[in-house]
């Protein structure tokens, strides 16, 4: 599952344009969020980040 370092994330969209499933967010803090039930671990998301915000995370 991606994980977003909220330090990172400038909340520009990227992510939430490239996701084929619709579980990105841009969230009330202006930073992306995850929708867990909806991701299906692609990695578009991780790919397209110009932050780096996104990356995999290594605990699942």
């Amino acid at each position: 599952m991606p994980k977003i370092n909220k330090e990172k994330c400038v909340g520009c969209g990227s992510c939430v344009a490239a996701c084929p499933y619709g579980a990105i967010k841009i969230g009330e803090d202006g930073k992306a969020e995850i929708d867990k039930e909806k991701c299906q671990k692609c990695g578009k998301c991780i790919e397209v980040c110009p932050m780096g915000a996104i990356e995999k995370d290594e605990e699942e």
